[in-house]
């Protein structure tokens, strides 16, 4: 169950502030639609080639596909490591969807990974290219009656979006990164298929360079290959709560939304420090007090290592800022 908290500061428009665990989103069953499909399919721009950026935040991927007016900018990213990440595509191609739920695949959709919905955030880059941005998605389908969930429904362990090929370490599962072979986004009748050549190196790339991130914030990156438990938020309910009641007033007057990713340690006791929140874009201008409640108020279990001792690990969440007419 997601539960979102509305203000509405002027009659035209209302706000949600969301926050959302590492979890993935159940797939959905589409009706057959008696209209004839619109499918486009984009391969590699000429002279092309996977770009990889390591900043001090993120690890990202980046590649143009398509040519002329159908040209996309296809760009990954992870904040931390795990099994999901950004995904961010840029062009004139995009049109086509709206921000509703958009169906996603990264093969093909009646594999073992299957498709899943996906909430997208709309945006325009200058007056020609539409933007959409999925703050979290999965290579892998969720288990059947696995729901999207947010940090208000989140005291259960958290389930394994990468089963059958991974475990509870936090990657991107080695057999589904094999098995993907496209990034394919289907709404209504129209569908955008993306066929990057190597896909599924450059995914491998992606995770190595997360994986590097371990050992600079002082994590055994031996130890989370083999841990049995990620640390596990007690007082979700609580801390979301106060989050949603605080979108700041200057973004609303702004029109403003944004994509917050909140990484933290948590000891062997629990105890969360070293917080840091990460702009989802560069254009992201809105801050919040997240990490200061977090550290004052949340109740975590510890992650624990492959004997069942607490071990000290990380965490990590979203949180949405969002704006509705």
């Amino acid at each position: 169950m997601i539960k979102r908290h509305n203000v509405s500061p002027t009659p035209e428009m209302h706000h949600t502030c969301k926050i959302v665990l590492p979890l993935a989103c159940a797939a959905l069953a589409l009706s057959p639609s008696p209209v004839t499909a619109r499918e486009v399919v984009l391969t590699d721009a000429p002279g092309s080639n996977w770009v990889v950026d390591n900043g001090d935040d993120s690890c990202r991927l980046v590649r143009e596909l398509g040519e002329g007016s159908d040209r996309v900018t296809l760009m990954l990213t992870q904040w931390a490591p795990g099994e999901k990440f950004s995904l961010t595509l840029t062009g004139r191609p995009l049109r086509r969807f709206d921000q509703r739920t958009i169906m996603l695949a990264f093969a093909d959709r009646d594999g073992p990974l299957g498709r899943r919905p996906v909430d997208f955030m709309e945006g325009k880059l200058g007056e020609t290219d539409d933007v959409l941005v999925a703050s979290s998605a999965y290579l892998t389908r969720p288990p059947e009656g696995d729901a999207e969930k947010n940090v208000a429904a989140s005291t259960a362990e958290a389930p394994d979006p990468q089963s059958p090929y991974g475990t509870v370490a936090p990657r991107l599962a080695p057999g589904a990164i094999a098995l993907a072979d496209r990034i394919e986004l289907s709404q209504g009748i129209d569908t955008l298929r993306l066929q990057p050549t190597r896909l599924a190196d450059a995914l491998g790339v992606l995770d190595a360079c997360s994986q590097s991130r371990l050992p600079e914030w002082g994590l055994d990156p031996i130890a989370h290959q083999t841990m049995i438990q990620r640390p596990k938020l007690q007082n979700a309910e609580a801390l979301v709560t106060k989050v949603q009641q605080n979108y700041p007033l200057a973004a609303v007057m702004r029109n403003e939304q944004a994509d917050l990713h909140m990484r933290m340690l948590v000891d062997e006791a629990g105890t969360a420090s070293d917080c840091t929140v990460i702009a989802g874009s560069r254009n992201d201008r809105i801050t919040t007090d997240a990490c200061e409640l977090f550290a004052n108020e949340a109740v975590f279990l510890p992650a624990l290592d492959t004997t069942g001792k607490p071990m000290t690990s990380f965490f990590t969440t979203s949180i949405l800022f969002r704006l509705h007419p």
